[in-house]
């Protein structure tokens, strides 16, 4: 149901050509905002843009890579121009191709994960606050994971874990800079979520070791990770700052 929490708002949302982003921008059309776009993937973007339109949603796409500044500001350039300025940033961009054990990590394959996780959010971070510095109000809401909770959830590879630590660490320091000109920041590390890519990685048998893992007895859907990005973009989180949010089933309180 429609209760206008964001009516009015302009966000941004990076990484939008997966199951997290859609769903939030989904949800943020239904809440009453007005969403940008962007993912290096053109095809997956224009898919995500046309599920929006087809809510009845305004929206456009972006075609970036999120590791460059050039474009990164390039494309915040764009979006205040077709929104009239951006109150909302969501970093979901990020992602490593395949696991390693520590020893296997080749230096080309740390530089990458490090660049897509955690340099592209300090890109679009930086490159988002004068537009919510001239509005006098932001919300900054950047993806985490359980991964760079515990090094004993075992889901993801020492690179990815240290960026998406670091990404919480880094949200912090960013609040506490930018907390006097009305804008908060927070991560949200959500545990395993049945997004299109995940289900093509898991395997029966780690699903099923993830599922024992967690209290709930479950794990993850889109839609429940982006209800609390939801949350902390609407002024309802107002008190609520450098903060990481775990989403995870009540798997982190367990490893």
């Amino acid at each position: 149901m429609k209760s206008n929490r964001l009516e009015g708002k302009r966000a941004v949302i990076t990484g939008a050509a997966g199951g997290i982003a859609i769903a939030t921008a989904l949800s943020f059309v239904a809440e009453g905002a007005t969403v940008t776009l962007a993912d290096l993937d053109r095809a997956g973007v224009e898919k995500a843009v046309s599920k929006v339109i087809s809510q009845g949603g305004k929206a456009r796409a972006f075609v970036i890579d999120v590791t460059s500044r050039k474009e990164v500001e390039s494309m915040m350039t764009g979006a205040d121009t077709f929104m009239g300025g951006i109150d909302i940033l969501v970093t979901c961009a990020g992602g490593y191709k395949a696991y390693a054990g520590f020893e296997d990590i080749q230096e080309a394959d740390w530089d990458q994960v490090m660049n897509v996780n955690l340099k592209s959010v300090y890109l679009c971070c930086k490159a988002v606050l004068p537009y919510m510095k001239k509005e006098g109000w932001g919300r900054i809401i950047n993806l985490g994971s359980l991964a760079g909770r515990s090094t004993s959830a075992g889901t993801s590879p020492a690179h990815y874990a240290s960026a998406k630590a670091a990404v919480s660490m880094m949200t912090q320091y960013l609040a506490k800079d930018i907390g006097p000109y009305g804008i908060t920041a927070n991560t949200i590390a959500p545990g395993t979520t049945l997004t299109e890519r995940v289900k093509n990685l898991l395997t029966p048998e780690k699903k099923e070791l993830f599922t024992k893992a967690c209290p709930l007895g479950r794990l993850a859907q889109p839609e429940e990770i982006s209800d609390v990005i939801t949350f902390l973009a609407s002024n309802e989180s107002r008190y609520i700052t450098g903060a990481t949010i775990d989403v995870n089933g009540g798997r982190l309180m367990l490893v």
